[in-house]
């Protein structure tokens, strides 16, 4: 079995991506900032599967705690298999100009610099133990085909991390390390929920028909996610979810074929 570090994994996708390694029986290393929610996430995470549940506090845009994390989940596990840099913040209310100066800190630190600081610290140890899997973690408008609004400077972290991630494919290719890509398309998350609530009733009710077609949950998503990533051989992969075919489908079966999803009945809204 192997051994996976999930960084930003007490949570949201990351959670999900956890808890389905381990119901396979693979060992996992949860992160997060706060040592308290590690340490909640690593009890009630124990006894999801029979793989090994280990955790460590990381604030991923400080480098000597990203460190930190491959440190402690190697004495945990003896050897790390899978690196996935997944810690990040999404925001979708402002366009560029309006976006306060502290959330630009915290989309650049989380995001971009995260990546960069995972990728240094899994690389440099894959290569020292003889192979490894870094998987980085994508989100919409990454290549900017479509563009989402009011998301322009987290898709800036997002294209910065895709064309991080095809540096570190070409760079490693002869070095026994697998570079790869996720996306999972766009999940409701706790996150997702503290986005919404800025939002007012009217603004909400225009927006939730299409986010019935592009949402998914979690654990709708991460059980392919996870299968994905443990059978793929090829380096430079990215592992998508939300296909354009998938989109196209989903469009033409809600306005022509009126098949209707309700994501949200479960949170009454």
């Amino acid at each position: 079995m192997a051994s996976v570090v999930i960084t930003g994994s007490t949570r949201g996708i990351g959670r999900g991506l956890a808890v389905e390694f381990l119901k396979r029986g693979h060992d996992v290393c949860l992160s997060s900032r706060s040592a308290e929610d590690v340490e909640r996430a690593v009890s009630t995470l124990s006894s999801v599967g029979p793989g090994r549940v280990a955790g460590q506090a990381c604030d991923v845009s400080r480098k000597p705690d990203v460190q930190a994390l491959w440190d402690a989940a190697a004495a945990a596990f003896g050897r790390i298999d899978y690196w996935i840099n997944n810690a990040g913040r999404a925001t979708s209310r402002h366009q560029v100009h309006e976006l306060e100066e502290s959330l630009v800190h915290t989309l650049v630190d989380s995001n971009l610099k995260g990546a960069i600081f995972g990728s240094q610290v899994a690389i440099t140890g894959f290569r020292a133990q003889g192979g490894g899997a870094l998987y980085n973690m994508l989100g919409g408008s990454f290549k900017g085909g479509f563009l989402s609004p009011n998301m322009g400077v987290y898709s800036a972290t997002k294209a910065g991390i895709w064309l991080l991630s095809k540096y570190l494919v070409a760079e490693n290719r002869d070095k026994g390390i697998l570079v790869g890509m996720i996306s999972p398309g766009m999940l409701i998350t706790e996150n997702w929920f503290d986005e919404q609530r800025q939002m007012s009733p009217e603004d909400w009710q225009k927006i939730r028909p299409m986010l019935n077609i592009l949402c998914d949950h979690v654990e709708t998503v991460t059980p392919w996610l996870v299968d994905q990533v443990l059978a793929n051989r090829k380096t430079g992969r990215r592992i998508a979810w939300m296909t354009n075919g998938k989109l196209m489908r989903r469009f033409m079966g809600a306005r022509l074929l009126g098949r209707r999803r309700d994501l949200f009945s479960r949170y009454n809204l």
